[in-house]
C-alpha cells in the first residue's frame, strides 16, 4: 500500500508538469559515500562508517527557466556498523544466533534502489559554471542484506529477515554544473541523505541510516 502511495503521488506530480515542461534533462552520476547507522536507545550504537557507491540516472524536468522537478533511479551500495551494548538475538536466513554479546560489533552490508522525488534550483551560467541546490524524499526497496558478526566467525550471511523491504529518506544537496561546450556538462556537489524510517525489523530498538556523498556525473 505505502509503495502504491509513493508511485500515485509521483504520478501526480510529474505528469501534469510534462506538457508545461520547457525542458528535460538527463544525467548519469557515480557517487562515493561515507554510510553509518545510529540507533535511537541505549540497546546499540553506532560503530563507525562504512565506504559506499550510488550508482544512476537523474531526469530534471524544467517548469521554468531555473527550477526543475527531478526524479531518477540509482542502485546504492552502503551499510554502517552497531555495537550492541545488551545481548540482543539475530535471525539470518540459515540460522540464528541467539544472542550477539555485548561488546559485538555487526557490519551490515546493504543495497538498495532508489526512487527519489524532489525539487532542484539552479542559478543562470556564470561563465562556464552554474550552481544547483536540490531537496526533496526518496523511497528506498532493499534488495540485498548482508551482516558480519567477527566475533562469531559470521561472514556476508544473509540479513533479509532482520531489514524492512521498504523504507524513506529526506536529502538535499548542491553543486555546480561545469559546462563543456552545448548542454554536456561536469557535475559536481554534495549531497546527504537521512532513512528517517526504522530499517530493521527488531522489535527492541529503531536503527536509521545516514550517508553523505560526493556527487560526480555528466549532464547530457
Amino acid at each position: 500500500m505505502i509503495k502504491r502511495i509513493y508511485f500515485i503521488s509521483i504520478m501526480s506530480v510529474f505528469l501534469p508538469s510534462l506538457s508545461l515542461a520547457q525542458e528535460i534533462r538527463f544525467s548519469a552520476f557515480a557517487d562515493p559515500q561515507i554510510t553509518w547507522m545510529s540507533v535511537d536507545n541505549g540497546i546499540a550504537e553506532s560503530a563507525g562508517i562504512r565506504a559506499g557507491f550510488d550508482i544512476g540516472f537523474e531526469m530534471d524536468y524544467f517548469f521554468s527557466q531555473n527550477y526543475a522537478f527531478s526524479s531518477g533511479l540509482s542502485i546504492n551500495n552502503l551499510g554502517g556498523k552497531l555495537k550492541f551494548n545488551e545481548p540482543v538475538a539475530v535471525q539470518f536466513s540459515d540460522f540464528t544466533v541467539d544472542a550477539v554479546n555485548p561488546g559485538d560489533v555487526v557490519i551490515y552490508r546493504l543495497q538498495y534502489l532508489n526512487l527519489p522525488l524532489g525539487m532542484k534550483f539552479t542559478t543562470r551560467e556564470i561563465g562556464f559554471t552554474t550552481i544547483f541546490v536540490k531537496l526533496g524524499t526518496t523511497a528506498h526497496i532493499n534488495t540485498r542484506s548482508n551482516a558480519d558478526i567477527s566475533a562469531l566467525d559470521i561472514e556476508r550471511e544473509n540479513l533479509e529477515d532482520e531489514i524492512e523491504p521498504f523504507t524513506f529518506s529526506y536529502h538535499f544537496g548542491a553543486g555546480v554544473h561545469y559546462s563543456l561546450g552545448g548542454r554536456t556538462a561536469l557535475i559536481g556537489g554534495i549531497e546527504y541523505k537521512h532513512r528517517f524510517v526504522d530499517i530493521t525489523t527488531s522489535p527492541g530498538f529503531n536503527a536509521n541510516l545516514h550517508s553523505l556523498a560526493i556527487r560526480l556525473g555528466i549532464l547530457f
